[in-house]
């Protein structure tokens, strides 16, 4: 009897702490009269937290709790992607140190089943795209981020460059065909941007002193197609690049210490996440373009300011950019900066969805700013973060 009293005992105490170690999604703003309908996804980190792919109701309440389920290691990127004209399920999985990650990218059913690998990668970038292929014909393609350490000379940088010293990280965007596993479009940072560029400097864990500490002088943080071209961010250089589809040049640069335009009344730094907004008027010349504007980078102190959603117009004709709109954060009263990660998300109802990265909040604005809901997730009085955060369907379950 006692042996039976104790081991119910152990199974209750298991399953409250599991249930502790469950982020919370506390709802603080909720009108509902103008928020659109949809999901919440995070791919929650923490310290007390179970990391892990998680779905919320916009109530709070966990529909999805991914924790385990895709085995070990970081999540990142977790999103209901279109996979073979079906809504599916995106993750990356694997392991991160210094900013950046190796593993792989899993697309899922609803049931949590594999339906497809990709290659090694790393995790800042998941997006599945319509692309022509080799045929001529549109077929699923993956955009996604590669780093790899590879050796340079930076002694002008204070590494030197002897005993296997001077190792600095090597941003490849990289396009792959899902039907085939074939690249079929492959980009290097350093091939076309110069050390020079950067705002970091090889620092602490980034020292470039060996392969496992290379410098990490680019970072590269989105993908985004542009007609034949991809638009990449890079938030240590903080600016943006128009990359060739053809062959990789660079057509122009937004931001940063080379920019082709002028930025008038604004300026980004360290940013996320940059799209371009579907309505924009890429055939006048002129863009619109969102991004997650951090003001904040941990590795160059202290902040410049705070972290806000931007919508910015990039009139290519005239080379100046102007700020649309800010959407600022429901925590900024206490200042809370984002020092990694971070999205801005364009609802088809013209609402933005915005996940604050390591300022563990989500919120939702309409077109004119108005916040109309507000969200903190982990566990009361620990770190917790999502790289992202999205809104949509859910596979399965309709709104």
């Amino acid at each position: 009897m006692m042996l039976l009293e104790f081991v119910i005992v152990t199974l209750c105490y298991c399953l409250s702490a599991v249930a502790q170690n469950t982020p919370a999604l506390t709802v603080s703003v909720y009108d509902k009269s103008a928020v659109v309908p949809g999901f919440i996804y995070l791919a929650v980190t923490g310290y007390q937290a179970a990391s892990g792919p998680y779905v919320f109701d916009l109530n709070g309440t966990v529909v999805f709790n991914g924790a385990g389920k895709v085995g070990s290691g970081a999540i990142h990127d977790f999103y209901p992607c279109t996979y073979q004209k079906t809504t599916r399920l995106c993750l990356w999985k694997g392991t991160t140190a210094l900013g950046y990650g190796s593993g792989q990218a899993l697309i899922l059913d609803n049931k949590f089943k594999v339906i497809k690998a990709l290659p090694a990668s790393d995790y800042h970038e998941l997006k599945i795209v319509q692309a022509l292929d080799a045929n001529g014909q549109y077929s699923d393609t993956a955009l996604q981020t590669v780093y790899t350490p590879v050796r340079r000379d930076l002694s002008a940088f204070g590494v030197p460059y002897e005993d296997d010293q001077g190792w600095v990280v090597d941003c490849h965007l990289r396009a792959l065909d899902l039907a085939t596993n074939k690249v079929i479009f492959d980009w290097s940072s350093l091939d076309h941007v110069p050390l020079n560029e950067t705002y970091v400097f090889p620092t602490g864990g980034i020292n470039g002193y060996s392969m496992t500490h290379a410098w990490d002088y680019f970072h590269m943080d989105s993908i985004t197609p542009f007609l034949d071209n991809y638009l990449v961010s890079s938030r240590h250089t903080s600016t943006i690049y128009l990359v060739s589809g053809k062959d990789g040049s660079i057509i122009w640069r937004l931001g940063g210490k080379s920019s082709d335009f002028k930025l008038q009344g604004f300026s980004f730094d360290s940013q996320h996440d940059v799209r371009i907004v579907p309505s924009s008027g890429a055939a006048t010349g002129i863009l619109t373009l969102s991004l997650f504007d951090n003001e904040y980078n941990t590795f160059v102190q202290p902040p410049r300011g705070l972290s806000s959603g931007k919508i910015i117009e990039v009139n290519v004709a005239t080379k100046t950019a102007r700020l649309l709109h800010q959407y600022e954060s429901p925590s900024k009263d206490i200042g809370n900066p984002s020092g990694d990660g971070g999205s801005l998300q364009q609802t088809l109802k013209g609402n933005v969805f915005i996940g604050w990265g390591d300022d563990a909040q989500v919120s939702e604005h309409t077109a004119d700013g108005r916040l109309v809901y507000a969200a903190r997730f982990g566990v009361p009085g620990s770190f917790a973060s999502s790289y992202r955060a999205f809104k949509g369907p859910f596979p399965g379950i309709t709104t």
